[in-house]
C-alpha cells in the first residue's frame, strides 16, 4: 500500500518542478480561503454517504472522490462571479485562471487519499465472472449482494475474493494490504454474516435476502 505522506511529497516536488520550468510564481497558487471552502464543501458532499460500518479506507476514498465534485462546483461559481462583476478583459482573463485553483487542490487531495494501486471492484467482479465460467453450477455473489449484506466496501472486496477461493495471503497480495488487516476484515465479515466457514459465504450472500 502506498504511503500517503510519500505521495504528498512527490506531488509537491512535481508542482515545484512545473512552476520552475514555466517560470511561474507558486505563491499565486496558494489561496487558504479557497482551500478551506473546498474542504468544507467536500465534507458536506461526503456526509450523505457516511456509514458507521464503513472503514477508514472507504471513507477516504469517498472523500477523495467528492473533493473533485466540490472543486468543480466551486470553480463554476467563482468563474460565474468573475464574469458577472469584471469589465476589464485582461484582468478578467487572469482572474478566471486563478478561479481554477480549487481543481488543483481537489486533485491533490484525491491523489493523496485514494489508494489507486489496489485492485478495482470491476476487476474483482471480472474475476468472479471467470470463476463462474469454471463452475457453472455455482452462482457467484455480486458486489451488490455484499453491500446488501451490510458489508463495507473493503469487506465486500474481500468477500468476493473469499468466494473465489483466495486465501488470506493471496487476498493481501491482490489488494496490497497486510495479511493481518485481511484477517481483521474476514473476522468482521463472519460476524456480520453469522457464519463460521469460508465455504458458507457464497450461499449466504446469494440467499440472505
Amino acid at each position: 500500500m502506498k504511503k500517503r505522506w510519500q505521495t504528498g511529497i512527490y506531488l509537491l516536488v512535481y508542482i515545484l518542478l512545473l512552476t520552475y520550468i514555466s517560470d511561474f510564481n507558486i505563491i499565486q497558487l496558494l489561496d487558504i480561503k479557497s482551500f478551506l471552502i473546498l474542504l468544507t464543501g467536500t465534507f458536506l458532499l461526503t456526509l450523505p454517504f457516511y456509514d458507521k460500518a464503513m472503514d477508514k479506507e472507504e471513507l477516504l476514498c469517498i472523500y477523495g472522490t467528492k473533493s473533485i465534485e466540490a472543486g468543480l462546483i466551486q470553480v463554476f461559481l467563482l468563474c460565474f462571479v468573475q464574469l458577472s462583476e469584471s469589465t476589464e478583459y485582461d484582468k478578467l482573463l487572469a482572474d478566471i485562471v486563478l478561479c481554477f485553483r480549487p481543481i488543483l487542490y481537489a486533485f491533490c487531495i484525491r491523489l493523496i487519499l485514494i489508494n489507486d494501486d489496489t485492485k478495482s471492484l470491476s476487476l474483482i467482479e471480472t474475476e468472479s465472472e471467470k470463476e463462474l465460467t469454471k463452475n457453472q453450477n455455482i452462482i457467484m455473489p455480486s458486489y451488490e449482494d455484499c453491500r446488501s449484506a451490510k458489508l463495507t466496501r473493503r469487506e465486500s472486496e474481500i468477500a468476493l475474493l473469499i468466494c473465489q477461493g483466495f486465501s488470506n495471503r493471496e487476498i493481501a497480495d491482490v489488494l496490497t494490504i497486510s495479511e493481518k488487516t485481511v484477517k481483521k476484515h474476514v473476522s468482521n465479515i463472519f460476524d456480520k454474516t453469522n457464519i463460521n466457514k469460508r465455504d458458507e459465504l457464497i450461499h449466504y450472500l446469494t440467499n440472505h435476502y
